[in-house]
């Protein structure tokens, strides 16, 4: 029998990073929605490694995934992680439970939170064409495919380039920067609309839902972008209308 998450990962840190500065708990644990199969996630600040890096152990009972780094080095991931939309780190730091250095990472918890809250940059003119063109294309695949077996994976493609394209524009006017990737990026109201889309059609085999919200959804950045779409050379310029 597994103990408890916290002290099994205050043991883990004293024996295996008796140097640390400062740890954090994050995860289901803390968000109170471990279940059996949960690990524990740490974020350790450990200023006697040469480098960062990130390791999984099992302790306990537990496997541990440790996410290990130095105050030279978080920055970088976390721009990384506003960058690329994938705050996972940002979340940890941001929501996890202090279980040592309290007042060495007070001012880093402060800075995830800032980053998380403000989400990611929006996408540049040529990214946005880009977003427009790849769900056009996937939402043809989806509506014209005969084979259910299929169309399965061509809706779920769907759903995690439309919870992407919420999350870096606000089209559903309910996205934010989680450590989820996917539908679950998205705030409750958004969620709610993507997950009754691909309810309709897992369940039911219904399209149109799903077809309906694509197409909102991009109607005001311009709408599917097909004819004229290109990359490179001159071609990104060529579309004129007001976005």
């Amino acid at each position: 029998m597994r103990g408890s998450a916290e002290e099994t990962a205050r043991r883990f840190i004293r024996r295996e990073f008796p140097a640390c500065e400062a740890a954090l708990l994050a995860g289901s644990t803390v968000q109170g929605e471990a279940t059996p199969s949960s690990d524990l996630d740490l974020v350790i600040f450990d200023e006697s490694q040469q480098s960062p890096f990130r390791r999984t152990y099992q302790s306990e009972g537990w496997i541990i995934e440790a996410f290990v780094l130095t105050k030279e080095t978080y920055r970088y991931f976390f721009d990384l992680a506003v960058e690329t939309a994938i705050p996972s780190l940002l979340r940890m730091c941001a929501e996890g439970r202090i279980l040592f250095g309290a007042e060495e990472v007070r001012g880093i918890v402060a800075e995830a939170r800032s980053d998380l809250l403000a989400g990611p940059p929006p996408w540049s003119r040529q990214e946005l064409r880009q977003a427009r063109y790849g769900l056009g294309e996937s939402l043809a695949d989806f509506e014209g495919c005969p084979r259910r077996e299929e169309a399965l994976f061509i809706a779920a493609k769907l759903a995690e380039q439309l919870a992407a394209f919420a999350l870096r524009t606000r089209a559903s006017g309910s996205a934010t920067a989680s450590g989820c990737s996917g539908p679950a990026a998205l705030r409750c109201g958004g969620r709610r609309e993507l997950h009754a889309a691909l309810e309709a059609y897992y369940g039911s085999g219904h399209k149109e839902p799903l077809a309906a919200l694509t197409r909102r959804w991009l109607t005001p950045f311009g709408g599917i972008l097909s004819e004229g779409y290109a990359e490179g050379g001159s071609g990104e310029e060529e579309e004129t209308e007001e976005l």
